[in-house]
């Protein structure tokens, strides 16, 4: 009797807990260009917005989107230029592919398979430029580099802007 009543314990604990699994599908936070969703989350338009204003300052290509040693585009390569294209058909621009390698075959093969890409995607080529080169993010000159740096506070102090007048490149301006 005693075996009957675990064994439904059990059964009825393993009931519990599939149809807990069973309740509402959560939202999605896909954004593209990794993806959509039939269950968008509230905030995937923030996502979408911020992920094309970051592809945007790049508007860049790495190694990554490209099959390893050939010029084939990869999975991400392709939804990448796919989301560039459609955020650069609109004022134009330049992509660039920024590549460590020396390879300069390789390089260029890339840079045609790009181009190919944006053009058989329908997009204007007249207004969208395929280049080797950095990404187009400013970074920080290096005047302001080295003018933090010995700003900054000895080892072992505190690094708090607000501590130091605002910011690390000295007191802020004023009589």
């Amino acid at each position: 009797m005693l075996n009957r009543v675990c064994r439904g314990a059990v059964v009825l604990s393993v009931l519990c807990v599939a149809t807990t699994g069973c309740q509402k599908r959560h939202e999605r936070l896909n954004a593209p260009p990794q993806g959509s969703t039939d269950r968008p989350h509230e905030l995937q338009k923030n996502f979408i917005y911020m992920n094309d204003n970051a592809m945007l300052q790049d508007s860049a290509v790495a190694d990554i989107h490209f099959e390893p040693h050939s010029p084939e585009l990869s999975g991400l390569g392709i939804r990448t230029l796919m989301r560039m294209g459609e955020l650069l058909s609109i004022s134009g621009g330049t992509i660039r592919y920024q590549t460590s390698s020396t390879d300069e075959f390789m390089i260029g093969r890339r840079l045609t398979s790009v181009r190919e890409f944006i053009s058989a995607a329908g997009f204007d080529t007249a207004n969208i430029h395929v280049e080797a080169g950095m990404a187009r993010s400013a970074g920080m000159a290096a005047a302001d580099a080295i003018a933090i740096k010995q700003a900054a506070p000895a080892s072992g102090s505190s690094t708090d802007p607000d501590a130091q007048g605002g910011s690390l490149l000295g007191p802020p301006p004023g009589p």
